[in-house]
């Protein structure tokens, strides 16, 4: 006896679905492999952004393999003179009656590389001197206020100051103006040195008054 078609016996039964947990879980692992898939593609487009700028950049540290530290300068590779003039920035010898000498210096780097110094009127100092007597000092002048200028001096380079006027008198603790004790003139001998920035001039600007 044959077994008809539309038996009850012979229909599929239903599949049932699945749970809608396993939707939210397939989706959470969809949502994890697409975050990462774009996780790396960023980190490859940055690898290969970085790459392209170190073409065009360069080596820095190659670059700057022949860059030297400057330090301060070494006395040995300055000369620094110290000046008298008048007020038209000419050196003279002497100074006839009623005409200030006017002080001031130049400074060169002498040596082969380039150094640091401060030309600053904080770190400037003049000296006049007769004999062994110290006769006016700059140290004795009122330097609040005075100002630090660190600079580069190049090699082979030349700086010249400003100049600053001395009213024929000696320096006390009291100050060093025009209210001090005017100095010996008729043909006195006086001798002019400066320190700047730590360096001494070697020698002395000697000149007379009238």
């Amino acid at each position: 006896m044959s077994t008809s078609r539309h038996d009850p016996a012979n229909r599929q039964r239903p599949t049932s679905r699945p749970d809608r947990s396993v939707y939210r879980k397939r989706r959470i692992i969809a949502l994890v492999v697409l975050l990462a898939t774009i996780g790396l593609l960023g980190a490859l487009i940055a690898g290969l952004v970085n790459m392209v700028q170190g073409l065009f950049a360069g080596n820095p540290a190659a670059s700057g393999a022949g860059a030297v530290a400057e330090g301060a300068c070494d006395p040995k590779d300055i000369t620094l003179v110290a000046k008298v003039m008048d007020n038209q920035g000419v050196e003279r010898p002497a100074f006839e009656s009623g005409i200030n000498p006017f002080f001031g210096y130049d400074i060169t780097n002498v040596g082969a590389k380039d150094c640091l110094v401060d030309l600053g009127p904080k770190e400037t100092y003049f000296k006049v001197t007769s004999g062994e007597e110290t006769i006016w000092n700059s140290v004795d002048c009122d330097r609040s206020g005075l100002a630090t200028a660190p600079i580069t001096l190049r090699a082979g380079e030349t700086k010249v100051s400003e100049l600053g006027e001395w009213y024929r008198v000696s320096s006390s603790s009291t100050g060093c103006g025009a209210e001090q004790t005017p100095v010996v003139t008729g043909g006195a001998s006086y001798h002019l040195t400066v320190e700047v920035g730590g360096l001494i001039s070697k020698k002395t600007s000697q000149f007379i008054l009238n």
